[in-house]
Parts: structure tokens; C-alpha cells; sequence
């Protein structure tokens, strides 16, 4: 148990250390060890507790185009920790993600269409995204979202049931 934070401190070093020295091949392992400094900062784990080291660790790694960047960079944004609350930014960094395969991502976009965090409520953009997190899910999660989508549903006209599968169709693909 000694070493592990040993072992923690080396691997940060290292990855600070070869940061600047990898070749454009490693873009998408170190994007993700960029992540994971990210997480080490945000979460005050063997580095003092830094929301803005995170913040710029994750753009870092979001920039390389890394889905679990993104997501984790949206979520700061949504959530205003350590930076002010941009829901604008959280949701554009959250499509990015979902059009890459993250499901959280898509689903996180249909919460912020249904209450309205965008500036108002849109149900079918909504629908759009949570029908997108479906396909994207485990079987498992899969399951809740389709619950989740049916209480949507319940709740929409037909003209907006019918909008939701036109933008649907428009939603990027995942990569």
C-alpha cells in the first residue's frame, strides 16, 4: 500500500515530463493520460485539489478529441466547478463526445433539452438525444433510458414526436 502513491506521483511525472516529447501517434494515450491528470487535480488525488488545473488538463485532452475528455470537460462546464457554469459550452463539449460514441454524453444533452438549461425546454431535441444514448448504452443503462424515454414521450404531441425523428436522422454519427 505504500508504493501506490509512490507509484501515482511517478506515472504524473512521467506524463508531465513526456508530455511535450510524444509524437503526434500517441495523440489519443496521451490525451488520455491528460485526462487523467485532470481527474487527479479535480478530485485532489496525490496533487492538491486544483478545479482550474483540471479544467485546463481536460481541455488538454478534449482537444485531442478524447469522448471521456469531453464528457468530463462538459460536466465541469454544466456543473460550474471550478469555473463559472456555462451550459452553452457543457453542451457543445457533450455533442462532441456523443457524436464520438459517449452515451452519458447524449443522454446528459436530452436532461439539459428537457429542462430547459439551454434557455427552453425542447422535447424533441430531447427525445433526440435520449434515442441516440439508447443505441449508445450498455444493455443495462440501455434499459433505464428506454424507461426514461417512454415518460418523455408521454409527455409530447405528435408534431413533436415526429420533429424528434427528423433531427434524430440529423444528430451526428458516431465516429
Amino acid at each position: 500500500m505504500a508504493l501506490r502513491p509512490l507509484a501515482g506521483i511517478i506515472v504524473l511525472l512521467a506524463t508531465v515530463i513526456g508530455a511535450w516529447t510524444w509524437p503526434p501517434s500517441a495523440r489519443v494515450l496521451h490525451g488520455g493520460l491528460e485526462n487523467n491528470i485532470g481527474y487527479l487535480y479535480l478530485h485532489g488525488m496525490l496533487v492538491t485539489q486544483d478545479p482550474n488545473r483540471a479544467l485546463e488538463w481536460y481541455t488538454r485532452a478534449a482537444e485531442r478529441g478524447l469522448p471521456t475528455a469531453e464528457y468530463n470537460l462538459a460536466y465541469i462546464y454544466q456543473t460550474g466547478n471550478g469555473v463559472a457554469a456555462n451550459p452553452r459550452e457543457a453542451a457543445r463539449w457533450y455533442e462532441r463526445a456523443a457524436s464520438q460514441g459517449h452515451a452519458e454524453a447524449a443522454n446528459n444533452l436530452a436532461m439539459m433539452h428537457t429542462d430547459g438549461s439551454l434557455g427552453r425546454r425542447d422535447l424533441s431535441l430531447a427525445r433526440a438525444w435520449l434515442k441516440r444514448a439508447r443505441t449508445l448504452a450498455s444493455a443495462e443503462s440501455a434499459a433505464q433510458l428506454a424507461s426514461n424515454l417512454e415518460a418523455l414521450e408521454h409527455d409530447m404531441t405528435a408534431d413533436q414526436l415526429a420533429r424528434s425523428e427528423t433531427l434524430l436522422a440529423a444528430l451526428p454519427s458516431p465516429n
